[in-house]
């Protein structure tokens, strides 16, 4: 397993976020055709259609590569929990 951070929107922190080995997840890629998975739900996806992930993101901050359905469901996570306060 992969371990990467995910933030929770409600809580403010990161947490551990494991993907399985053989997922192709990334932040940067120099081939926009090259086949990735969705840092969320593991969808396969080039990588010139994925979004930059608010949620799922490297030691360093940077935001893995996810596909539009889970970029939209982190959009409504993000503002839900921003309404919640």
């Amino acid at each position: 397993m992969k371990t990467l951070r995910k933030y929770d929107f409600y809580k403010r922190e990161y947490h551990d976020y494991e993907v399985p080995d053989y997922w192709n997840v990334k932040t940067y890629c120099d081939d926009m055709a090259e086949i990735i998975n969705c840092a969320q739900c593991g969808k396969e996806i080039p990588f010139g259609e994925s979004y930059t992930s608010r949620q799922v993101h490297t030691e360093h901050g940077f935001g893995y590569g996810v596909c539009q359905y889970c970029n939209e469901l982190e959009f409504i996570q993000e503002r839900d929990a921003l309404k919640s306060k």
